[in-house]
């Protein structure tokens, strides 16, 4: 078994491998679950997965700092968790994306809220940022609940987005 990068207390996140390929496919081949990441196609294709599994699985050997695979901890596949590098507005940025049954249950608040501090415990970085567009409700009340607090408002790839920061505490 690979070795996690975290552990909830219902949830894992271990970095993916090339054997994922078939889950992050399914996970994106619903449109629901796509509805809110881009205006073009609801539905990724699988050059699509497959360049973003291979940059996930090099940013996290290169960096350490990825989107990694969420499972349940009894390894029930519930999506993707992590961060990537924006260069506008500059920072990393939290995101998650869930399996439609995983839905309404707490995971993303939970795998969220265990990042933020994740990513103060193991980088130098002195914020954090994530958004969503601006219709994504449930999206935007994880950051909350996660203790992002609203930053401004910008538009990312033709969508009107809400962006959250987080700044690293001072002790």
């Amino acid at each position: 078994m690979i070795k996690p990068v975290l552990e909830t207390a219902r949830l894992r996140l271990t970095p993916f491998t090339e054997d994922d390929f078939l889950k992050l496919q399914e996970l994106h081949s619903d449109p629901e679950v796509n509805r809110y990441l881009s205006p073009g196609p609801v539905v990724m294709s699988p050059e699509e997965v497959h360049r973003r599994l291979k940059n996930y699985a090099e940013d996290h050997v290169q960096s350490g700092i990825s989107k990694w695979k969420l499972e349940t901890l009894d390894g029930r596949f519930v999506g993707r968790a992590g961060f990537s590098w924006q260069s506008d507005p500059d920072g990393y940025e939290l995101g998650y994306s869930l399996r439609r049954s995983a839905w309404g249950r707490g995971y993303a608040t939970e795998i969220a809220s265990a990042l933020v501090a994740w990513f103060f415990d193991n980088t130098d970085q002195d914020h954090l940022i994530a958004y969503a567009v601006r219709e994504h409700e449930a999206s935007l009340k994880v950051m909350e609940k996660a203790g992002m607090c609203f930053w401004r408002d910008m538009d990312i790839n033709g969508l009107a987005c809400r962006f959250y920061r987080v700044e690293r505490a001072m002790a």
